[in-house]
């Protein structure tokens, strides 16, 4: 589950589900839905994703950011997301991302998403759910 917050020139995603992987999983959904409907998107194209990082934020960070680059600089949108994390002094977040090539009449693009954020992020756990909290400029 997923839902969006406003800020002043920002969208904010909330993501929660049940597990930590699940929970990037969805923040990666919303991030691609903000972008188009992701229930457009075919899974055509399969592409491995792997990031490192000290701490949890900056693996949110850095896979998010990677989606992006991806679809600005290849032309390709996700819809769906198989995440593992592994933590061995450093957190390792290895993805099979699902998607298509991004095409406007078949997708019809709603933002243009420039940046994840660091702003206001949150990674928590409460009440038995995990929960991801980040800001997108657009």
């Amino acid at each position: 589950m997923y839902k969006y917050f406003e800020t002043m020139a920002d969208i904010g995603i909330i993501a929660e589900e049940n597990s930590l992987e699940r929970v990037f999983e969805e923040s990666a959904r919303a991030l691609s839905n903000l972008m188009v409907d992701i229930h457009s998107i075919d899974k055509k194209i399969k592409r491995k994703i792997i990031v490192c990082s000290e701490d949890l934020y900056g693996l949110l960070y850095d896979f998010l950011t990677n989606l992006l680059i991806i679809c600005d600089s290849e032309g390709i949108i996700f819809s769906d997301y198989d995440v593992k994390i592994y933590n061995n002094g450093e957190y390792v977040l290895e993805c099979m991302a699902y998607g298509e090539e991004l095409n406007k009449e078949k997708h019809s693009p709603k933002m243009d998403v420039k940046a994840i954020t660091y702003h206001k992020m949150e990674i928590k756990e409460e009440n038995g759910k995990n929960i991801i909290k980040y800001i997108v400029d657009i």
